[in-house]
């Protein structure tokens, strides 16, 4: 834990100090793309749909990278003037940002026309295949959706009000940009070094302020489904317990 005040963009800070929102993204990040976890999904991934083990260990690593991104916003970093060891709803902006990026670097299943078709083909019915953009959504979009699921108050969902504006503080940008240029050297696929650039463009550009965010019309289901899952739906829980773990020591060892 660094001494309070010695950050300029926070992913946590308390009385007695607090930790680097780029320090947290990045060993996040490094945690997930080491661990054993995530070469054994990429294996599985492999086998049962053909998919590179490299495209899986890249995308597990930008989620673990952007899961706290929306912890940047204008309105949470103002409270970490003095403390600010919650973010209410923060993974929601990161989601949407997840999306956006997806969207920006061509995944056609992130379109406008089709992002709620995707969502509930990914998480709800059964894939016939699994392309790059369905794997996105189940590897990236929805673990970051739900790294916090605990907190996810189930009965406010559907009528929950979503931003369309992402409004990122000045003293965060500088360390995102140095976050997304040591991310896109340690990527090995061209999809994933491409998504990182279109992130980088986007959240640089224009002092941090990121307009037109996608809507996610959030369903129930998507986070808890009482019925028998599809046979897709492992990649979220397997991509969401390397996030979390990865989360958990990295924040154990900084707070």
């Amino acid at each position: 834990m660094r001494g309070s005040g010695t950050c300029r963009c926070y992913a946590f800070r308390s009385a007695k100090g607090g930790e680097c929102l780029g320090d947290h993204l990045r060993g996040v990040a490094e945690c997930a793309r080491g661990r054993w976890e995530t070469r054994g999904l990429a294996r599985k991934l492999a086998t049962l749909y053909e998919i590179s083990e490299e495209l899986v260990e890249d995308l597990v690593t930008l989620a673990s990278a952007l899961h706290d991104v929306g912890k940047s916003c204008v309105e949470y970093q103002q409270n970490c003037r003095e403390v600010c060891e919650e973010f209410p709803d923060h993974y929601v902006p990161s989601a949407q940002l997840l999306i956006y990026i997806g969207r920006l670097a061509g995944l056609d299943e992130l379109s406008a026309s089709r992002i709620t078709e995707s969502f509930d083909l990914a998480l709800l019915g059964e894939l016939r295949e699994l392309t790059a953009g369905y794997l996105y959504v189940l590897a990236v979009v929805v673990p970051v959706l739900s790294h916090h699921y605990a907190q996810i108050n189930l009965a406010r969902l559907p009528s929950k009000e979503l931003r369309t504006e992402l409004l990122i503080h000045g003293d965060c940008v500088e360390e995102l940009r140095t976050t997304f240029v040591e991310l896109e050297e340690g990527m090995k696929t061209e999809l994933v070094r491409r998504l990182v650039a279109v992130a980088y463009t986007l959240i640089t550009r224009g002092g941090g302020s990121v307009s037109d965010l996608p809507v996610i019309h959030l369903k129930r289901e998507y986070f808890f489904n009482t019925r028998k899952p599809p046979p897709q739906r492992f990649i979220v829980d397997a991509a969401l317990g390397i996030l979390n773990l990865c989360d958990g020591l990295v924040a154990g060892r900084s707070r």
